[in-house]
């Protein structure tokens, strides 16, 4: 397994695991959803590569101690709106 891995459903909407990795890595913002035992849940919403006007939202599993799984990827919808800042 590898550090950042996108599942099936996080290619749905067409984004690249580069567009990923950009917005996880801009971290333009992001918010703890849920964890558990093992693992935590983040919303991270930003932009999929630099002069973007079109933002994102991306949900990823973080694995200790250190694997990335990201299960979704699309464009922001208004249920993660509220990590956004304009």
């Amino acid at each position: 397994m590898s550090p950042v891995n996108m599942t099936a459903s996080a290619y749905k909407h067409g984004f690249s695991i580069e567009e990923a990795m950009h917005v996880m890595l801009s971290l333009a913002n992001s918010q703890l959803i849920s964890t558990t035992r093992r693992d935590a849940e983040w919303v991270f919403v930003g932009f999929p590569y630099q002069g973007s006007g079109r933002p994102i939202e991306l949900i990823a599993e973080l694995i200790p101690p250190r694997t990335v799984e990201v299960f979704h990827l699309s464009d922001l919808t208004d249920h993660y709106r509220y990590p956004w800042r304009d």
